[in-house]
């Protein structure tokens, strides 16, 4: 089927790194190119989907599925460029956890729906765990597992409850209390993968003790395939009352993400802390998508947000990969000594603060005015607040970058500054031409 050819790409990158790694020494440049081009393929592959909507049992593709497809590929591209080759486990895991975000981009049910939301994250927690190994990614490994685990077991349950109330699978046009209840369950499992406050316990862990690019990868593909899930749940259950509740719950999260970075000396839990305020945007952006009466111009807004941050996050957790710095100390002075990738993760920092022209600017802007439109006042000033305080930290860093005298020894770079270059150019554009965009929101 060439509307499931995305999902056979990637499915043929898995089981060809895993036949490589049956040899004793798989060739590491082969792995690679084996990642990149399975993602590669899958986002061209994309593009070549049908026009109209096909439908099966379990699955359905459509323009918007197409669209979430090329968001989760944009995110898992960097990941796929940074993998080095010497482990063929990991690579696999990639390819594997990306073939579940695909999955839950076309998942017509609820049932679909969690075998998706497992596919892709069991693979995740082993990542996690061989991208740095040691007792702390083991650690984060097992709060992610934990955290995962609680998420499916919540919409096991949900889902048993709504069934038992509405006897259907998908799009019950009336819930009773339980199944009120077992909606409210299953959208709990995607707060807590979206890290929504008080569900984010994990994640800060999960994103230091990661390695960078494994952090950008949960980061952006991760999170856009939990944006996806939050609005399938919106779609499936639309009478359900928790939809009411997204605007605040994410206004709080974004809120707490902002206020909880304030205090971070480590730049992987800094950023952990800025996915988790970012987040809290998202989810406000669901609910006045849900609000206003699930328009094509709210979809728009959090495509748009959403590839804006692909290249925000995977840039700046690249930058930290690059530059192997762990801590803001180890920032000060760096833009004299790699002036070109200072600038450039300068220009990210700029757009995760929200500052023109600059494409995380346009990506708020735009996010923020939908909730205006919706009416949802007070969840918007929460927003706004919490994007003033984290210019704080954005533009402390910037201090430390290019004002501060170097402490201790220069660490040696790494290989991706032009991966950083490249998220900081696709940021700028996104901010001078929106309509960049415009392909993939239709």
């Amino acid at each position: 089927m060439i509307a499931l050819a995305p999902q056979a790409a990637l499915a043929t990158g898995v089981l060809g790194t895993l036949s490589l790694g049956l040899l004793r020494r798989p060739p590491a440049l082969a792995l690679r190119a084996i990642a990149f081009t399975a993602v590669a393929a899958a986002m061209l592959l994309s593009a070549w989907a049908p026009a109209e909507t096909w439908s099966s049992l379990i699955l359905t593709v459509d323009p918007k599925s197409v669209g979430w497809q090329y968001l989760i590929y944009l995110g898992a591209l960097p990941l796929a460029l940074w993998i080095d080759g010497e482990d063929d486990v990991l690579t696999a895991l990639f390819l594997g956890s990306t073939l579940g975000m695909s999955l839950l981009a076309s998942a017509r049910n609820l049932p679909m729906l969690f075998i998706a939301l497992e596919f892709m994250s069991l693979p995740a927690y082993l990542l996690v765990a061989r991208s740095r190994p040691g007792p702390r990614g083991l650690e984060a490994a097992l709060k992610y597992f934990f955290a995962g685990g609680t998420a499916g077991a919540l919409f096991m349950l949900g889902l048993s409850f709504y069934y038992a109330d509405t006897r259907v699978l998908a799009g019950a046009t009336t819930l009773n209390s339980l199944g009120q209840a077992g909606a409210a369950l299953m959208s709990a499992a995607a707060l807590f993968k979206l890290g929504a406050f008080p569900l984010h316990w994990w994640l800060p862990d999960v994103y230091e003790a990661a390695s960078p690019e494994v952090s950008g990868f949960l980061s952006t593909a991760m999170k856009s395939a939990a944006v996806l899930f939050l609005m399938r749940l919106c779609e499936l259950a639309p009478e359900a009352r928790f939809i009411a509740y997204l605007p605040a719950i994410g206004a709080v999260t974004a809120l707490v993400g902002s206020v909880m970075a304030l205090r971070q000396e480590r730049l992987q839990r800094l950023f952990a802390y800025s996915s988790i305020s970012n987040a809290g945007l998202l989810i406000l952006g669901v609910g006045a998508w849900a609000a206003a009466g699930r328009s094509a111009d709210g979809v728009g807004s959090l495509l748009f947000f959403l590839g804006a941050y692909a290249f925000m996050s995977n840039g700046t957790f690249g930058f930290l990969k690059h530059a192997g710095v762990e801590t803001r100390e180890q920032l000060k002075g760096l833009g004299k000594s790699m002036p070109v990738a200072a600038a450039a993760f300068t220009i990210l920092l700029f757009s995760l603060g929200g500052i023109p022209p600059t494409g995380g600017f346009m990506a708020k802007l735009l996010l923020l005015w939908r909730a205006v439109d919706a009416n949802l006042f007070w969840p918007v000033v929460l927003a706004a607040v919490s994007a003033l305080i984290s210019l704080s930290y954005y533009l402390g860093m910037t201090r430390d970058l290019w004002f501060e005298r170097p402490h201790g020894p220069e660490s040696a770079p790494g290989r991706g500054a032009p991966l950083v270059i490249a998220c900081a150019v696709g940021i700028v554009l996104l901010g001078a031409a929106p309509w960049l965009m415009e392909a993939v929101v239709k």
